[in-house]
């Protein structure tokens, strides 16, 4: 085991202790102190190096696979420790660029103390859009946290910490480590190591930020270790309970189903991919009229083969007049043709079809009839 203190012996006076790196130089604050920070397995300097800005990952004990995951930018036996005045030992490190930016947490942390639902629905759309690459290709972070995402000064999300990557030739081995809890499905053991390690933290994220962006106030209703949700009790979780109810009353079915998936026994999410390819598609009405179609139990609308929008609804009804009528969960609604839910029709326990622009709702027992804006009209 190495210590903070070893490694802050070396970098504060390099000279000879180092075997490519050359004369680096810990880069300081304001107020003259090393920029660092640490986690359970290294710490990172923010070191000049060859006249550049870089992140040195220096590591408390021996790590394995670095080779693999960090190609060119591992250093094996690159810093020379002293574990005595007199004697030490050669250690490895890894030599990434420096990213610059601030933290995915950071950022919501202050986004959402500050009321800002513009803000979290940008970092939102972020987060879709990197979640939906990490989940289909054949590798995995391991750690997928927001304290892990560094975001840029463009808005670009910078995954770091690769040391818990799973890549397809560590295919059959055991995973060094199993995340941080707050943001791992609870199942999750050594054993679990493959290419869906990212399937449960990326739809926690992603759903969570999707409720910020609606309701920011919940980041402080339901504070804790992660950002809203605790999985190890997400069964019975009061934060993901009000998140679904929110996600229904708004109609937002792709992330209704996101939600949902976080209740999942298995720590792979075959439908994860999907969903964020839904919620980072642009919407656009198809050229014709969608057919409905049922799925799994799920009702969605297909124009000929081609699904136009997933199934994602409990019950619906065909497109007339350009609207459909939707269940989800227990909650109608209307569509369009996109998929963009257009009219909420709350408390109404049953909908039928707009004909010549009204549509008949039961509400409370009582039949009446809706306009295209919801408004109650006369029998």
């Amino acid at each position: 085991m190495y210590s903070l203190r070893q490694y802050f012996q070396t970098l504060e006076d390099p000279h000879g202790l180092t075997r490519r790196l050359g004369e680096a130089s810990l880069c300081r604050d304001d107020r003259g102190r090393a920029i660092y920070s640490t986690g359970n397995s290294a710490a990172v300097f923010r070191i000049r190096c060859q006249g550049r800005t870089c992140a040195l990952r220096c590591y408390f004990r021996p790590m394995r696979r670095l080779a693999a995951i960090y190609g060119d930018r591992y250093l094996p036996r690159e810093l020379y420790l002293y574990t005595t005045p007199e004697q030490g030992r050669w250690v490895d490190a890894v030599l990434c660029d420096w990213v610059e930016g601030q933290t995915l947490h950071a950022a919501i942390a202050r986004a959402a103390e500050s009321g800002d639902g513009e803000r979290l629905a940008q970092l939102s759309e972020a987060f879709d859009r990197l979640a939906l690459e990490l989940v289909t290709d054949d590798r995995a972070h391991g750690d997928l946290k927001p304290e892990n995402l560094i975001l840029t000064p463009d808005g670009r999300l910078v995954p770091i910490d690769l040391d818990a990557s799973f890549l397809p030739e560590f295919a059959g081995e055991t995973s060094p480590e199993i995340g941080t809890a707050a943001f791992q499905h609870p199942g999750r053991t050594a054993a679990h190591f493959d290419a869906s390690l990212d399937d449960y933290p990326a739809a926690l994220i992603a759903t969570a930020l999707h409720a910020l962006r609606l309701d920011p106030t919940l980041y402080a209703r339901h504070r804790c270790d992660g950002l809203l949700f605790t999985p190890q009790r997400i069964a019975a979780d009061p934060a993901l309970q009000e998140v679904l109810a929110l996600f229904e009353r708004h109609g937002m079915a792709a992330e209704y189903r996101l939600a949902r998936l976080l209740l999942s026994p298995t720590l792979r999410l075959p439908d994860l991919p999907q969903l964020l390819r839904r919620l980072t598609a642009a919407d656009e009405p198809p050229a014709q009229t969608p057919e409905l179609f049922v799925e799994n139990g799920l009702w969605g609308y297909r124009c000929g083969d081609r699904p136009a929008i997933p199934p994602l609804y409990d019950e619906g009804f065909d497109f007339s007049e350009g609207l459909a009528a939707v269940r989800l969960g227990r909650t109608w609604h209307f569509i369009d043709t996109a998929g963009r839910t257009v009219l909420n029709c709350p408390r109404c326990e049953a909908v039928k079809p707009f004909r010549n622009g009204r549509a008949q709702v039961i509400r409370a027992g009582r039949r009446t009839e809706i306009d295209r804006r919801g408004r109650e009209l006369d029998i």
